[in-house]
């Protein structure tokens, strides 16, 4: 038997965990919103109570991460399809495995994350291939943007499930500063209102990450806008649409969805720096 590996990361970056828990039940599904069987592979081993992590998530967890990861794939795609030599960064990389579905065998991708969370993930996912560069920086340390080099063929980002930690002012000056940076690139990240924070803290705490705290809420995306004249909304999506909730399984799962969806309380951001 291969001896499971303990994890040992900062109270955020142990967060990885949700999103790759839920991938991997997902994946064991009939008719998987991702297939991440990647995923499957990833979390058995690590040394993790497994059963926790579900009871926490709840199906409107794992269908949220889910339809998450997929629609920014989805974009991902679009862009590359414009842009097929360009570059993916994916800030706050963990675990994530958008690269093993997405890659056209031509852009570049680059994962960001804490030294830890990268150290972690060269663990279990080294490097594939040349194309891909791991960097072992806080998004705070903006030396990350000499590592991305030259954007003429097209940067997009992704940071999913980071911003919301940090607090307003922090998130503020993180995307004036790279927007100012990297004119042209576009970015995809997820919000969530003030409302919807409650709720989501405590399925956090209840996995047993208790030192993890959302701490910037946010209704309205045009506001972030006003931040600075560089950056542009492209548009906002409502991360549970009806075929969403219509594959719920649990009434209760699909009240909370219509509800999420009436109040806008998670959404993802797609803007352009210009």
């Amino acid at each position: 038997m291969v001896k499971k590996i303990k994890i040992q990361l900062g109270s955020v970056q142990e967060t990885l965990l949700l999103p790759l828990m839920a991938r991997a039940k997902d994946a064991q599904d009939r008719n998987p919103i991702l297939s991440d069987k990647e995923a499957i592979k990833l979390i058995e081993r690590l040394d993790v109570d497994q059963d926790k992590l579900l009871r926490n998530l709840t199906e409107i967890g794992i269908l949220g991460l889910c339809y998450r990861a997929s629609k920014i794939e989805e974009a991902i795609q679009t862009f590359l399809q414009k842009y097929p030599n360009g570059k993916i960064l994916d800030i706050g990389a963990g675990l994530d495995t958008t690269y093993y579905r997405c890659d056209n065998g031509e852009a570049l991708w680059y994962d960001l994350d804490m030294p830890d969370a990268m150290q972690l993930r060269e663990q279990l996912l080294p490097p594939p291939n040349k194309r891909v560069t791991y960097i072992h920086k806080s998004m705070f340390d903006y030396s990350w943007i000499d590592d991305i080099g030259d954007i003429s063929n097209g940067l997009f980002i992704t940071i999913p499930g980071v911003l919301p930690y940090f607090k307003e002012e922090e998130v503020s000056t993180f995307l004036s500063t790279i927007a100012s940076r990297l004119k042209g690139a576009e970015v995809m990240f997820d919000i969530i209102s003030q409302f919807g924070k409650f709720f989501v803290d405590m399925r956090i705490k209840g996995a047993g990450m208790k030192a993890a705290h959302l701490q910037w809420g946010i209704l309205e995306a045009n506001k972030i806008t006003y931040w600075s004249r560089h950056i542009e909304l492209i548009r906002t999506l409502k991360i549970f649409e009806n075929s969403a909730v219509q594959r719920a399984k649990s009434i209760s799962t699909k009240i909370m969805m219509r509800a999420n969806q009436a109040m806008d309380m998670t959404q993802l951001v797609h803007l352009r720096f210009r």
